[in-house]
């Protein structure tokens, strides 16, 4: 696909945003973040959910399924970018220790640590998306 996609999310936008617009925000994050990983990921066989099915499905398993989402998003984005040599910015593992463990023992500060490093694993994604269509729209 032709599309260019963002490439400057960070934290504080992110904050300010999702307090102005009262939470809104944030979901529009996790729709925005699902569809230009299907899109810059697209071809590896997998489909990364919206925030219709996020939502569903994290009601239904009490908010379960909202864990597995960012693990796998995180996983398949951390796969591209490996793919394309760039460095990992975020790992699974390290998302669940920092959910789970790292992120109580830190009284929340490595959840934003996560956050902010989740933020520029999109921007990382759609910069190489961004690239290859330059890059082909050069050879044309």
């Amino acid at each position: 696909m032709n599309t260019l996609l963002k490439t400057n999310r960070g934290f504080w936008k992110y904050f300010l945003l999702g307090i102005i617009t009262l939470g809104i925000y944030p979901l529009y994050i996790i729709h925005a973040f699902a569809k230009e990983t299907n899109i810059a990921c697209e071809g590896d066989g997998q489909h990364t959910r919206g925030l219709l099915g996020v939502i569903l499905l994290s009601l239904i398993t009490l908010g379960i399924y909202g864990i597995i989402w960012e693990y796998k998003i995180i996983e398949r984005r951390n796969n591209y970018t490996i793919r394309n040599n760039m460095p990992s910015r975020l790992t699974g593992v390290l998302y669940l220790l920092t959910f789970f463990i790292l992120g109580q023992i830190t009284l929340g500060i490595m959840h934003l640590v996560v956050l902010v490093k989740f933020l520029h694993q999109q921007n990382d994604v759609n910069q190489i998306h961004n690239s290859k269509i330059v890059q082909v729209a050069k050879q044309n």
